[in-house]
């Protein structure tokens, strides 16, 4: 699949997806204005050109999603998601780019951005991605997340951290593109009992999403990403919620 399917809980809102958009570039970020504002679900209620300007307008607008260019006069769209967790806002970050290098993706996993796309894709597969963040989901190129498999010092660390059989067989899932449901279906577990391992795997990895735990994973050994796929294909992830998941008897 090139995109996560969106299901009704992420494309039915009772109100319209409020965006923030951070971009130096003057004529691209009219252009995404224009677009986001011409979507009847989504309603763009400021832009930025510098990091500064982006921190701020976020800060006192605090939208559901935050379309931010890695690259910005005075920083990185990165510090933006950075300053976002920093305040414990709900905004999510979206990092639009045509950088895909190591460094750019790196910094992107370790801020907690919610997804990375690239310039080089279409205007539909932008609006689906605002979409699907504003549900809680995350998404990121496959490919891209394979150039930051090499191991480091942290990850070697955070490899001796235990997961159980379930947590790995779960994890591993993961890094093959599949979401909670069908990761149930193929473990035979409730979809309930699916998210809270996913939600043992970030806590025990101490990654701030599931994306940075799947980076983890990858530079550990723990997952690989299938050497065939799409260079064009997306991981999607399954909406993280801050509800409180008890475990339940299939586990």
């Amino acid at each position: 699949m090139l995109w996560p399917e969106l299901s009704p809980t992420l494309t039915v809102m009772l109100a319209p997806i409020r965006v923030v958009i951070v971009e130096d570039h003057e004529m691209v970020r009219e252009s995404f204005e224009l677009i986001l504002q011409a979507a009847p679900d989504l309603d763009v209620v400021g832009t930025a050109e510098t990091l500064a300007a982006g921190k701020k307008l976020i800060s006192e607008t605090d939208p559901d999603v935050a379309i931010c260019d890695f690259v910005l006069p005075d920083g990185s769209g990165a510090q933006i998601a950075e300053a976002v967790w920093k305040a414990g806002q709900h905004t999510r970050v979206l990092i639009i780019t045509g950088a895909d290098d190591r460094q750019a993706v790196e910094a992107a996993v370790a801020a907690g951005c919610a997804g990375f796309v690239s310039k080089g894709r279409s205007l539909g597969d932008l609006l689906n991605a605002i979409r699907a963040v504003a549900g809680g989901a995350a998404v990121f190129p496959a490919h891209l997340l394979s150039t930051v498999s090499q191991t480091d010092e942290e990850a070697k660390q955070k490899k001796q951290t235990i997961l159980t059989r379930r947590e790995l067989e779960i994890l591993r899932n993961l890094g093959q593109a599949r979401n909670a449901e069908d990761i149930a279906e193929e473990l035979f577990l409730s979809v309930h009992t699916v998210r809270n391992h996913i939600r043992a795997v970030l806590t025990k990895l101490k990654a701030r999403s599931q994306l940075e735990a799947l980076v983890i994973a990858i530079r550990t050994g723990l997952v690989t990403i299938e050497a065939d796929r799409e260079l064009d294909s997306e991981i999607g992830f399954e909406p993280e919620t801050d509800a409180d998941l008890k475990p339940e008897a299939d586990s």
